[in-house]
């Protein structure tokens, strides 16, 4: 069976690079022998679209600071993979003894493809066709701020749209705020009682706990408004209200948030919800998720992925974890295995085949492409108590995949998995699983 999630203007740019002239990405100087320097200033060039201080603030090295070698080159493999950025390229002259100027040049990827509006198509046998557009802004205003709006339909007639906005940055301080809204309408009453039309509003604010760029924490509090009309055939309908404040702690170390050679990530998040209109308890909601990545020479990564969901309390019953599919076991359809609670975790191991090349074209003038090959393992379990927790229910499978990074969705993902069933599924998904 075949799962495709696609976007028509993707091979519609692709297709021509056969045709077009394609330069490797430029290398960076020899810039050994300036270790252990006084760095002076940073100053940063060839930014059209994006302010420079936004470029800045994401690197460690700072004036006033020793150049370290490891900070320098989380910071160029850092800014080269910020979505407007195609290519980071650094020079560094000499400013007396003992201390230098560092001067960043970048090259912008097109306004087209950093604020594009896209058609969504997903096909799988399981769900029929989803289709649907997606507006996103990733450089909303030059200053890296996230700009979303998604419509979804299926052929259930099932609706979704969703808007949302995130700054990662105010000003100099690592204080990330974001809005967002959400609207569901089922197009068909289930058989059993579930969710027939919501509609929420969220908000966070997180707070940094440390200084470092290249080893930040963060404490982040939110809030989630939602009001659902619940259902299922041959029984009225009710409403629910609830409210939702969190509170969560995020570490990340990575090198890069599209391609990361190095460093981990970890979240925790502890979830309160209130019913305002019914006589349910409140219930909870734990999450915790462990990324780790691993640098095996300048090609090669070994990945580790840990993702826990538990929740208890009077939660609703119908409030079940799907796995199955790209994003948790590849080689099951999706949510072919549902339950309260949900553990699972992944090893990769991801090699470079093709370094990131710059095709020229029209209109748009350049275009990125890069090329990976992976292999991995996943394996998980859903439950729903104590009475049900066995090894029995762990599943797991195995695969091989291909990335295709690019600047439109960072990267396209194409798996095929296997079961220990001997079944095998294909799929296809866009942006970063991890």
């Amino acid at each position: 069976m075949i799962r495709a999630r696609a976007t028509v203007a993707a091979v519609c740019l692709t297709l021509p690079l056969t045709l077009a002239h394609a330069d490797t990405a430029p290398e960076q100087p020899d810039i050994s022998w300036a270790y252990g320097t006084i760095v002076d200033s940073v100053t940063v060039s060839g930014n059209r679209n994006t302010k420079g201080y936004v470029i800045l603030r994401e690197m460690q090295t700072q004036p006033g600071a020793v150049l370290n070698q490891k900070d320098f080159e989380r910071d160029i493999r850092f800014i080269t993979d910020l979505s407007p950025i195609q290519t980071a390229i650094a020079r560094i002259d000499s400013a007396g003894a003992g201390h230098v100027i560092i001067r960043l040049t970048v090259t912008e990827r097109s306004a087209i493809l950093v604020g594009s509006i896209l058609p969504l198509v997903k096909y799988n046998f399981e769900t029929g066709l989803n289709y649907g557009v997606r507006w996103q802004e990733a450089n909303f205003r030059g200053r890296l701020e996230n700009l979303t709006f998604v419509y979804f339909r299926n052929e259930r007639d099932d609706n979704d749209v969703s808007f949302g906005w995130g700054a990662p940055w105010i000003g100099w301080n690592h204080i990330s705020v974001g809005v967002g809204t959400r609207y569901f309408e089922r197009g068909r009453v289930p058989d059993q009682r579930g969710v027939l039309e919501s509609f929420g509003v969220q908000g966070f604010l997180a707070l940094p706990l440390t200084e470092s760029r290249a080893r930040f924490a963060q404490i982040v509090g939110s809030l989630n408004y939602n009001r659902e009309r619940l259902g299922s055939k041959g029984n009225p309908t009710e409403n629910e209200i609830t409210l939702s404040p969190a509170m969560s702690f995020r570490y990340d170390s990575r090198d890069s948030r599209v391609r990361p050679n190095r460093g981990s990530t970890v979240f925790v998040a502890q979830r309160v919800s209130y019913p305002l209109v019914s006589e349910r308890r409140p219930y909870y909601l734990f999450r915790n998720e462990i990324r780790t990545f691993v640098g095996v020479g300048p090609k090669n990564v070994i990945a580790f992925l840990s993702n826990l969901t538990y929740q208890f309390g009077d939660f609703p019953e119908f409030n079940l974890f799907g796995m199955g599919g790209p994003g948790s076991l590849r080689g099951y359809p999706s949510r072919r295995f549902v339950g309260w609670h949900r553990w699972f975790g992944t090893v990769e191991w991801r090699h470079t085949l093709i370094p990131t090349h710059v095709f020229s074209l029209p209109v748009i003038k350049t275009f990125d492409i890069g090329l990976g090959l992976t292999m991995f393992m996943d394996s998980g379990i859903v439950w729903e108590g104590a009475y049900n927790f066995s090894l029995d229910r762990l599943h797991g499978t195995t695969g091989l995949g291909i990335r295709l990074y690019n600047p439109i969705r960072d990267v396209l993902r194409m798996d095929v998995g296997f079961t220990a069933d001997g079944d095998v599924r294909f799929s296809f998904a866009s942006g970063v699983r991890f």
